[in-house]
Parts: structure tokens; sequence; C-alpha cells
């Protein structure tokens, strides 16, 4: 899986396996609290990760950019999800 930051700003993400989102929904904008965030490691702008999960998918993935939260779900492992700006705000794609 491919976690990708297309943006010129930097995030913080989260990736979590098949016992479902800690934060329950399944909406892909959200408000999350930014005590836990804070936790989370950051994503540099223009930058990529590759992650090989050792668990089952599907996976998702938090990312958490300005104050919103954005998510989207991994259904494989070999998976590119993609921070991206959209107009003034941003929006995640898995492809």
């Amino acid at each position: 899986m491919d976690i990708t930051n297309s943006t010129d700003m930097d995030t913080k993400y989260k990736v979590t396996g098949s016992g479902g989102p800690p934060m329950g929904g399944h909406d892909h904008h959200r408000d999350f609290p930014s005590e836990e965030v804070v936790s989370w490691p950051t994503l540099h702008a223009g930058r990529q990760i590759s992650l090989h999960p050792n668990s089952s998918g599907p996976w998702t993935v938090y990312f958490y950019v300005q104050g919103k939260g954005f998510i989207a779900t991994a259904e494989t492992s070999d998976v590119q999800v993609t921070l991206m700006r959209s107009g003034a705000g941003f929006h995640v794609q898995a492809s």
C-alpha cells in the first residue's frame, strides 16, 4: 500500500486494520480530536510512504490537515491512497 501526500502541506496520517475504524462511521470527511491526532506520524508535503500490512484488509487510512480529517478505505494491499487538493480544500482517493 502506497500512501501519498500530493499537497503542498504536511499532514498527519493513521492506518487501521480490518478490525474497523476506531472512530466509527464511514464518511469521507470528518473532524478528529486534535489530542489524538498529535500522536500520529507526519507525512510531509509531496512525499510518499509504502506500507506492507501484515493483517488482512480492508484498511482505513485517515489524514488530518488544516484541522480537518479525511478518510479512505483500501480494500487490498496494492492500493494507492492519495491526499490531494480540491479547490481550496482536500480530498482522498484510493485507486
